[in-house]
């Protein structure tokens, strides 16, 4: 009887120790849910839909980008972190950024799109959050990182900086960077007209006719929408994106040479003037064109 009695106190004591290992580390023995330490904002699902919705496509799923066009995020944005704050991360994703960069020994000279008018407060912080947290970014987070939530965001977003500030702010203190003016894009007429042929065959059931009309929903890809993402970007970066996502149902199958009519054709449409030289499949002369007018 007294055996059984001590048995039961036993498995009480067992038991309450269970719930207060619960209480202090969460269920199952974890560690508290970030949603605790960001005051409730639960960032994991809606950062990781708001990255693969607007973030996926320049910077890839993998967080690697595509070389020479859109920098890479894994094991770039914590260095970002450390150098700049938190604060500066937000400013970057609301304002967007304009200028040449240097990321692991490879030059990018393109524009980060500014969110603000699509993005709102919660999408920022959490998409934030989540690229610091992925790809094995949250290794190199300091000890007492603390993950960026609305709050934050809402305050960055009352100053109203442009493309260039955001570039400023980055390269405040930083070495000076050589400037180079950009080379205007070359094509002539008969290559935007092999372009127009090759977009017809391989682009227009997703971005349409004129461009911006496509039946399943591909992006403008004339007017603002355009010059919103590529303007002051560079033909290598259009050419590298193009390269690595299009057409989307066999990414990477066309040759450089149709990838390269076909962006002669879109530029065309979009008012760059034709010359008497064709656009080069050589991406480092690509990568010297600015898109910028």
């Amino acid at each position: 009887m007294f055996r059984s009695l001590r048995w039961s106190a036993l498995i009480a004591a067992l038991r309450l120790a269970a719930l207060a290992g619960c209480l202090v580390l969460g269920t199952q023995g974890e560690a508290p849910a970030q949603s605790v330490l960001t005051g409730g904002f639960q960032w994991q699902t809606l950062g990781a839909r708001t990255y693969d919705n607007n973030c996926s496509g320049c910077h890839q799923r993998s967080g690697r980008g595509i070389a020479g066009g859109f920098p890479p995020l894994a094991g770039h944005a914590p260095d970002v972190l450390a150098q700049k704050g938190s604060g500066f991360l937000a400013r970057l994703v609301l304002f967007g950024m304009t200028g040449a960069i240097e990321v692991e020994g490879t030059q990018y000279n393109g524009t980060m799109p500014s969110w603000e008018d699509s993005l709102k407060d919660d999408e920022v912080a959490a998409v934030i959050d989540y690229v610091l947290s992925s790809w094995g970014n949250d290794k190199k987070l300091p000890a007492d990182f603390k993950p960026i939530v609305p709050a934050d965001v809402a305050a960055a977003r009352t100053e109203k900086l442009t493309s260039e500030q955001v570039y400023a702010m980055r390269e405040q203190g930083a070495a000076p960077r050589p400037r180079t003016a950009g080379i205007a894009p070359s094509f002539t007429e008969d290559q935007a007209e092999r372009g127009h042929l090759a977009y017809a065959h391989n682009c227009l059931d997703c971005h349409g006719s004129n461009l911006d009309n496509g039946e399943f929903g591909g992006p403008p890809l004339k007017g603002s929408s355009f010059a919103r993402h590529w303007d002051a970007s560079s033909v290598g970066a259009l050419f590298s994106f193009m390269k690595a996502k299009m057409p989307p149902d066999r990414p990477g199958q066309l040759n450089d040479e149709t990838y390269t009519d076909i962006i002669t054709y879109i530029l065309s449409e979009n008012g760059y003037k034709p010359t008497d030289k064709e656009l080069p499949t050589d991406p480092n002369a690509q990568q010297a064109m600015s898109l910028k007018r």
